[in-house]
Parts: C-alpha cells; sequence; structure tokens
C-alpha cells in the first residue's frame, strides 16, 4: 500500500468522492524535468479533510505525522550536497524538512541532520546548530599530557574543572539560525522594503534589495559592525504565488560567515515553494 492510500486509510471517515480527488495521482518526465502531478495537492487534501471530518483522537497524531513526512520524501530523497571547507570540497548528507500546503502554501528544504535541529517556534521553523557537548572522554584526550603528573584524585579534580571550562566556552558561543517565516497578503517587494528599513535603524551596514537566483526572489544583508562577534543576517524574500512571501532570515556572527555562513547559504539554496494546486516543476 502506497503512502498516502495508507493515510487516508488512518484517517477514515472521508466521503468517497473527496478521496477520488485527493489520490489523483500522476507522474510523467518531460524535457529533462520531472513533472510530479503528485500529492502535494493531495496531502493537502488530506490535511484539510483530516481537520473537517476527524473528531478529535480519533486517529493517532504520531502515524498521520510519519506519513506526511514520507510523502515529502518522496518528492525530496535524501542527497549529498557538497561543500567546500578550507579548500576541500566534501559532500555532506542532507534530508528534507518542510510542511506541507494546507489553506496556503507550505516548503520544503534541506538540512544536514547531522549538524542542525529544526523546531517550531511561534509562527516561524527554526534551524539551529546542534549544541556541543564537552565530555570527560574529550578532556582525558585533548589534555593528556597535563594528566600524566597527578594523582587520581588530582586528575578527577582537573577533568571536571575543564569540562565545564569548555562547556561554558561552548554554550557561549552562538551556532547561528535560519528562521523560517510565512506572511500573507504582502508582495516581495513590500516585505523586504519594510525589512531593509527597520535593519537601516539597528545595523551599521545594509545592502541594497537584489535579485535571489536560488531560491527566486529577493535578498537583503545587513551587519552590526566588522568585529568577529558582530552578527550578520541575510535574508531572502520568495514569492508564494498566492499574494504572499516567505522570509527566510540566516543569522550567525562576523567570525562563521565562512564556515556556518556558508552552510546555511548551501541549505537555503534547495527553498521550494509547494503550491496547494495539481502539479509541480521539480529539477533533478
Amino acid at each position: 500500500m502506497k503512502p498516502e492510500e495508507r493515510l487516508l486509510e488512518l484517517i477514515g471517515n472521508i466521503p468517497d468522492e473527496m478521496l477520488d480527488e485527493a489520490l489523483d495521482v500522476k507522474k510523467t518526465d518531460r524535457s529533462g524535468k520531472k513533472r510530479v502531478l503528485f500529492g502535494v495537492a493531495a496531502a493537502a487534501c488530506i490535511v484539510i479533510l483530516f481537520v473537517r471530518f476527524v473528531p478529535a483522537g480519533q486517529v493517532m497524531a504520531a502515524q498521520i505525522r510519519e506519513h506526511v513526512e514520507r510523502l515529502l520524501e518522496d518528492l525530496f530523497p535524501p542527497k549529498e550536497i557538497p561543500l567546500t571547507f578550507e579548500g576541500m570540497e566534501e559532500k555532506i548528507p542532507h534530508e528534507v524538512y518542510g510542511e506541507l500546503p494546507k489553506e496556503t502554501d507550505g516548503f520544503a528544504i534541506y538540512v544536514d541532520p547531522d549538524s542542525f535541529e529544526i523546531t517550531e517556534e511561534e509562527d516561524s521553523h527554526v534551524i539551529r546548530g546542534k549544541r556541543i557537548v564537552y565530555t570527560r572522554e574529550d578532556a582525558i584526550r585533548d589534555n593528556e599530557a597535563l594528566l600524566a603528573g597527578l594523582t587520581e584524585e588530582e586528575k578527577e579534580q582537573k577533568i571536571r574543572e575543564i569540562v565545564k571550562e569548555r562547556q561554558a566556552f561552548y554554550d557561549s558561543f552562538s551556532t547561528g539560525e535560519i528562521r523560517i517565516t510565512h506572511r500573507q497578503e504582502v508582495s516581495v517587494e513590500e516585505a523586504a522594503g519594510k525589512m531593509r528599513k527597520e535593519m537601516l535603524e539597528r545595523y551599521t551596514d545594509v545592502s541594497d534589495i537584489v535579485a535571489s537566483e536560488l531560491p527566486k526572489g529577493l535578498y537583503l544583508r545587513a551587519a552590526e559592525g566588522t568585529a568577529w562577534d558582530c552578527e550578520v543576517k541575510e535574508v531572502y524574500f520568495v514569492d508564494d504565488g498566492l499574494g504572499g512571501v516567505f522570509v527566510i532570515t540566516a543569522s550567525c556572527i562576523v567570525e562563521a560567515e565562512e564556515g556556518t555562513g556558508a552552510r546555511f547559504r548551501s541549505m537555503i539554496e534547495t527553498f521550494e515553494v509547494l503550491e496547494p494546486s495539481d502539479a509541480m516543476q521539480i529539477e533533478r
């Protein structure tokens, strides 16, 4: 049984004619692109029908979420994205994260799950670097010579001190974040113009609004200054096709621009708008 069919079975209590419409799934290839007449529309129907026809508590939410994630993975299978670190290219495994379209558009973006975690906060989806944990084993490995001449009691005390000090250092270091927010009834130009005015009041260096190709839309950059710990923001404005805009804000410090900032940009370049329509063009 296909994932989308299983999901419908789990939901239940939906009129037959609506099920037929939701399961209208076709796939064809054309001129190098894979035209997916797929479950973006079907999945949107599923979510809406679930809300309309299923009383609370009748369906296991965890199972629903699992099948929704599978629908996204069918459209966007895991892939490796090449990144360059200190002149060396490395291919990093990425997995899709996103939100299926409901009343408005959804989105998909590839994220490195080993280095970043995703949370939902109020009206935003936030991607942050995972917390670095400095362990006892790390302290022993990094301080072998220092610990060699100590008694067992002195060694344990020194290890605890090192772990506490190093963990405090890592916790104080900003990991940066990507924040994805959807705004309705506002154009890309209006959103970018308003954001630039707000940034001019806070940041010392604010760029002009320019076109962005990946993702396609508008782009704006602002920085607090040039010191290593000054904040840098890169903001992308992507038209949702329904009179609204996705605002994608990447924040890090100047010191992390070439590392974390580059990784943020590589993820943002994979951002896709999922429209609640019958078809979607996906480059393969």
